[in-house]
């Protein structure tokens, strides 16, 4: 089943309010937006818009999850189409 864009927005905005939370995983690695971007060879404004619910990386996404995020706070449209 895939999401319409509506759906995925209303994802976005969901995960833009546990924004400081996901801030939270990357501190807690000692590292900064940028510094992830460069670790996994994307730009630095995929990070902070992924962060804000802008789009959904699925790197950004997958790192975060394997870095102990909790999924309520990931919003992620390929695990709410499952």
């Amino acid at each position: 089943m895939s999401l319409t864009y509506a759906q995925k927005m209303a994802l976005g905005a969901e995960r833009a309010k546990y924004r400081r939370r996901l801030q939270e995983v990357l501190d807690g690695q000692g590292l900064t937006g940028a510094a992830l971007a460069r670790e996994l060879g994307i730009s630095g404004v995929a990070v902070y818009r992924t962060l804000s619910g802008h789009i959904h990386s699925p790197k950004v996404l997958d790192w975060l999850r394997a870095h102990g995020a909790p999924e309520k706070y990931l919003c992620d449209p390929r695990h709410a189409a499952q």
